[in-house]
């Protein structure tokens, strides 16, 4: 799937445009992170992206206009992973599995193609040993981790990743930086963040920086490191740059 985001703009009823003039281009493979401090907007953008929030410009899927999808057609095609995972849950669902199966079962697939996509989505993040287990007694890396396998088992063709590593400790992070690494280069990712850390390396080909409405040109990882930034925006102390 092709995603083209032409001079995105948004304001919240009453008050000044949060971003304006954005434009992107997502497709199969890529990986971008949009970095911005806290109130720069970035989550208001992720909505945006994700189809949670219509603001004004244009916004295609594969050339057909977004608003003209239906809304099986959407969440087939973008989903987001918010900075909270567990105000994610359904709250319809018992134990992992059923949770993992809740959005495929709601696009009407047959059963054996739900069965399919859990497997895939669970096995990708380890979860097996936790198929069976209730969905409000998990951890918060657990938690986590369940809410991207539903997203996953969705088989989006772009990926939102709302600040993943919140509340996570150094073992939980790494360990889920390595099953971002293994998702499909079928899919698009973005992630936003308020800064370029060491788990992304390996993970993210360019970063862009949302700073008083707008969004920066594209930077590699190295380019990051010696780009006039806003002090809002956090770096490594060090290692190489990703």
């Amino acid at each position: 799937m092709i995603f083209a985001f032409r001079d995105l703009a948004f304001a919240w009823p009453g008050g000044p445009e949060v971003f304006t003039g954005v434009d992107l281009t997502l497709g199969p493979g890529d990986r971008l992170a949009i970095l911005g401090g806290n109130g720069s907007g970035k989550t208001t953008l992720g909505r945006c992206l994700g189809g949670r929030l219509e603001g004004r410009g244009t916004v295609t899927c594969d050339g057909r206009d977004w608003r003209t999808l239906g809304r099986a057609e959407r969440v087939a095609a973008v989903q987001c992973v918010a900075q909270r995972p567990h105000l994610q849950l359904s709250g319809r669902a018992f134990t992992v599995r059923e949770e993992i199966a809740f959005g495929p079962e709601n696009l009407g697939l047959p059963p054996a193609a739900i069965a399919d996509r859990v497997d895939e989505a669970m096995a990708l993040l380890d979860l097996a040993a936790l198929a069976h287990r209730d969905c409000r007694r998990l951890s918060g890396g657990e938690t986590q981790r369940v809410v991207l396998a539903g997203a996953l088992a969705m088989r989006p063709g772009l990926l939102i990743l709302d600040e993943p590593m919140t509340d996570l400790d150094a073992e939980t992070r790494d360990r889920l930086a390595g099953h971002l690494g293994a998702l499909s280069a079928r899919m698009a990712v973005v992630v936003l963040d308020i800064g370029c850390f060491d788990w992304m390396a390996g993970l993210i080909g360019r970063f862009r920086i949302l700073d008083a409405g707008s969004l920066g040109a594209p930077l590699t990882g190295e380019e990051l490191r010696t780009a006039p930034l806003p002090p809002a925006i956090l770096l490594p102390d060090a290692g190489p740059a990703p």
